[in-house]
């Protein structure tokens, strides 16, 4: 009889020792290697002259039959240790991000395991590995938005339905082209204009280096066009309902290109309104390529009254568009009150600006997300937010936890500042560390944040960021993070002054000016051996004066 011992982290090294140990204390093994104590957490093992330190092939192969222990005997929570060692903890699909971590987690790639196919082999070593391998891969399923992959998809999940309900994540992604093969041509190729351009066609040869000449490389082409044998959005929902009804995490890839085409959403167009299946499970929604799914606030109501049960709603946005910051900006009056999580995401490139988008100074002020999104924040419990903010968030976020009937519920907040909002009279209204005004305000915005910690007590994560992945000095890049009353980033003789009073206890970690011997060279440009090797802990907001372009301003 094996004894039943609680998992330890190093899971391979137990399954040696029950594999080759028994409950005996007087048997040979149990003299070589050690006892087992029922009641320790790990095995005790005693050294013994002359002794190899671990079990040997051949003795394990003599012993084990003796002993009559197969690896299937073995609790099935041992089994499940090892499969944890070799493709990593298990996350979760229920639990809330914020419970596991200060941030909102990202769904891409957290159920999927990189080795996919080389640990696909261990389903053969038992049936019950067959089942836990099996639980492990088809956790995460990616599936082309097209008819024919979702008819493939139902095939093969139809004639395996136990599967099914191993799926918990399922992202589909719709492709923005497709390629068409040409037949082979033996003519030569007619006399192109260079004047005429040819819209969404890219024409390509394939060229097999092995086998292929210089000469046979005009004989097959593959044109590009865009995708015509997509699967309308209604189409996607469906087929995802029918398969798998356990799954709880969607997400919708829609691509993205230069003038992309919008997805589907109903194959007919009718005069009533239509609604697209309803999807109870679904408790995270991932939007990517937003633009292609979601260009009106209409859609949004549409799409949303799909997941009645949804928490967390992640949307990310390829490129920057006016037409996207008007669409959230209403939608966000009008969000689930299921809601607890939000991940925003409007621009996706990390640089700076020489100066605010046209886009943008055709929408603002009319268009201020801030204050819309500082609304909804205190009913929210972790928001992640990328694009273009300012002061404005923090204070419309108080007035909101005044006002709201129900206590503030937000934890845990992090903001990736694009640009600060600035009046248009405002000429310099670019980003960098070199640019003085965008550092004040950046200042104002971490001030208000901490101004806001009195008004949101549960706010015990707070991340304020800028990010310039092109800078010679990005680790000078400010920033301002609070996490368990520890203070690091951004700080002036207000802020100082502040936290005492907003959130008694907290303290930043260091105090130092931060950017030390940074400079310019005569030439304007960051002097790169002057700027520090590791990202300071306390950075004051005057020691940007001595890099700025013009700190008069």
């Amino acid at each position: 009889m094996i004894p039943t011992l609680r998992p330890t982290s190093n899971a391979l090294s137990l399954l040696t020792v029950m594999t080759t140990c028994t409950s005996t204390p007087n048997s040979p093994l149990a003299s070589d290697f050690g006892t087992i104590n029922l009641n320790a957490e790990k095995v005790v093992e005693k050294p013994q002259p002359n002794k190899p330190a671990y079990l040997s092939q051949e003795d394990i192969n003599q012993t084990a039959p003796s002993l009559g222990l197969r690896l299937q005997d073995l609790p099935t929570e041992i089994q499940e240790s090892v499969l944890d060692y070799l493709f990593g903890a298990r996350v979760s699909t229920t639990s809330s991000s914020a419970a596991s971590s200060p941030v909102l987690r990202g769904w891409s790639n957290v159920l999927r395991h990189p080795r996919r196919k080389q640990l696909s082999n261990l389903a053969l070593v038992s049936m019950t590995w067959r089942q836990l391998i099996q639980e492990r891969l088809y956790r995460h399923i990616k599936v082309k938005g097209t008819r024919s992959s979702l008819d493939e998809c139902e095939e093969w999940f139809t004639l395996h339905p136990h599967l099914n309900s191993y799926v918990r994540h399922i992202e589909i992604w719709v492709p923005v082209w497709e390629k068409k093969l040409l037949q082979p041509s033996s003519q030569p190729p007619a006399h192109i204009n260079p004047n005429h351009v040819q819209a969404h066609i890219i024409t390509t040869t394939i060229v097999n280096a092995t086998t292929t000449s210089f000469e046979q490389t005009n004989n097959v082409s593959l044109t590009f066009q865009l995708a015509s044998q997509n699967a309308t959005l209604e189409e996607i929902l469906m087929s995802v309902k029918h398969l798998f009804p356990q799954a709880c995490i969607l997400t919708l890839e829609g691509g993205h290109c230069k003038k992309p085409p919008m997805v589907q959403h109903f194959r007919t167009q009718g005069t009533l309104p239509q609604a697209f299946p309803v999807m109870p499970t679904i408790r995270t929604l991932v939007l990517k390529g937003a633009w292609n799914i979601m260009r009106e606030s209409p859609h949004f109501h549409t799409i949303a009254a799909s997941f009645p049960n949804i928490r967390e709603w992640h949307c990310t946005y390829a490129k920057p568009k006016s037409d996207a910051y008007t669409t959230i900006a209403r939608v966000l009056h009008y969000i689930p009150n299921t809601l607890t999580h939000l991940n925003l995401t409007m621009e996706s490139a990390h640089c700076k600006e020489a100066s605010s988008p046209k886009m943008w100074r055709n929408i603002y002020p009319a268009i201020h997300i801030c204050s819309d999104l500082g609304i909804i924040a205190p009913q929210l419990e972790a928001l992640a937010y990328t694009g273009r903010i300012c002061a404005g968030f923090f204070k419309q976020a108080c007035l909101a936890a005044v006002h709201q009937r129900s206590a503030p519920k937000l934890k845990s907040l992090d903001l990736v500042v694009k640009n600060c909002c600035r009046p248009k009279s405002v000429v310099n209204d670019g980003t960098g560390i070199t640019n003085w005004a965008f550092i004040c305000s950046f200042e104002a915005l971490v001030t208000a944040g901490v101004w806001s910690l009195d008004k949101l007590p549960d706010l015990n994560h707070l991340r304020i960021r800028f990010i310039d992945l092109d800078s010679a000095g990005s680790l000078m890049n400010p920033y301002f993070h609070l996490k368990h009353n520890r203070c690091t980033g951004l700080w002036n003789e207000e802020i100082l002054s502040l936290l005492p009073r907003v959130r008694p206890g907290s303290q930043y970690t260091d105090l130092t000016d931060g950017l030390g011997a940074a400079g310019l060279d005569k030439d304007g440009h960051l002097l790169e051996a002057s700027s520090p090797r590791r990202r300071p802990l306390a950075i004051k907001v005057g020691s940007y004066a001595a890099i700025a372009d013009s700190p008069q301003l």
